[in-house]
C-alpha cells in the first residue's frame, strides 16, 4: 500500500547526483530500494486501476513501468551513471518506447511532474491529429481540453497553421511531439498516501486527450498547407 515518500527520497536524490558512481549506488543500494524503489512500486499498483481503466493495452505491472536507475550512456553527451530522479512511464507494450502515447509520474529532489505525452517525435500520429483539427475541430478542442496541465510541444519550424483553426487549437497544430504536465512542488502531499489520489485524478481528468489520440489512425504523408 503507498504510504508516500519521505525525507529520505529527496536526500537520496539529491546525494546520487553529487556521488555518481558505481561504488556510492552499490553501497547505498539499501538506501534507494527502501526510499525510492520501494515507493515508487506501491505507488505504480495504487495506479494500476485507474490506468487501466484509460487504456487497457497499457502496461500496469509495477516491476515494467518503473524505470531503471541506471542511465544508458552510449549516445548521450550526460555520462552520469545513475538517474537523480526516477518515473513510471504506462504503455502500451511493443510499441517504440519515446514516441508512444502514455501516462507518467517522475519524481527528483526538486518536487515530482505527471501527465501524458510522447517526448519523441511521432509525426504519423500528429499528421492524423492535424486532419482532425481541419475537419473537426469543435471535437479536437473537447477532446485535446488540457483541464489545467501545461502543454509542452516540440514545434515543426515554418508549418503555417490554417486561418479557420481555433485560437485553442493553434498550439497544437504544428507540434511533431508533446506532453501535457502538471507540477507538485507540495513535499506534505508528496510524502502523504493521498498523493495517489492526487494522480489519479489528473489521469483521470486528461483521459479523453489519451483516448482520443490512441484513436488516430496514424498517416505517413502530412496533407497540412505548406508555408509559401
Amino acid at each position: 500500500m503507498f504510504a508516500g515518500f519521505t525525507e529520505e527520497t529527496f536526500s537520496y536524490f539529491t546525494a546520487i547526483r553529487f556521488c555518481n558512481n558505481r561504488e556510492f549506488f552499490l553501497a547505498n543500494h539499501d538506501w534507494y530500494v527502501r526510499a525510492v524503489r520501494e515507493p515508487l512500486l506501491d505507488l505504480a499498483e495504487a495506479l494500476g486501476d485507474t490506468v487501466r481503466a484509460i487504456d487497457p493495452e497499457l502496461e500496469t505491472r509495477p516491476g515494467r513501468v518503473l524505470c531503471r536507475p541506471n542511465r544508458d550512456i552510449r549516445y548521450s553527451r550526460d555520462k552520469s551513471v545513475y538517474r537523480d530522479y526516477m518515473f513510471l512511464k504506462f504503455r502500451r507494450p511493443g510499441e517504440e518506447r519515446a514516441s508512444t502515447v502514455g501516462l507518467y509520474f517522475d519524481i527528483s529532489d526538486g518536487g515530482a511532474s505527471f501527465g501524458a505525452g510522447f517526448y519523441q517525435p511521432n509525426m504519423p500520429r500528429m499528421n492524423a491529429l492535424r486532419t482532425q483539427i481541419r475537419l473537426q475541430p469543435a471535437l479536437c478542442e473537447k477532446r485535446l481540453d488540457t483541464g489545467g496541465f501545461t502543454l509542452v510541444g516540440n514545434v515543426i519550424k515554418r508549418m503555417r497553421v490554417p486561418e479557420p483553426v481555433p485560437q485553442a487549437l493553434r498550439p497544437w497544430y504544428p507540434l511533431r511531439s508533446f506532453y501535457v504536465e502538471k507540477e507538485i512542488r507540495d513535499f506534505d502531499l508528496l510524502k502523504s498516501p493521498a498523493l495517489a489520489g492526487e494522480v489519479e485524478r489528473g489521469f483521470r481528468r486528461i483521459a479523453p486527450m489519451v483516448q482520443f489520440l490512441q484513436s488516430l489512425i496514424p498517416e505517413e504523408n502530412d496533407s497540412s498547407p505548406k508555408e509559401d
